[in-house]
């Protein structure tokens, strides 16, 4: 993955472009803070059915239990 900015913030204003961010950076003397993306944390197919035998073995079927999964799925992917 590109580890470069996607924009820059200057004062509270978002900036696309470099050039822009920094002309007005040095004009009221702020400072442009690049702002970066982090890749997704996605489990495989794989992971997600795993999880799920482990998860119906501990819990019962019910609505409040598929919230649960839902929470475990997203913890798991947290772990990554």
């Amino acid at each position: 993955m590109n580890n470069e900015p996607v924009a820059w913030m200057v004062d509270g204003v978002l900036f696309t472009s470099l050039g822009a961010a920094l002309n007005i950076s040095f004009d009221i003397e702020q400072p442009c803070i690049p702002l970066y993306t982090h890749p997704a944390k996605t489990l495989t197919d794989e992971e997600i059915m795993a999880l799920y035998e482990e998860y119906i073995e501990t819990q019962y079927a019910s609505e409040s239990n598929v919230l649960g999964f839902g929470r475990a799925i997203l913890r798991k992917a947290q772990e990554k």
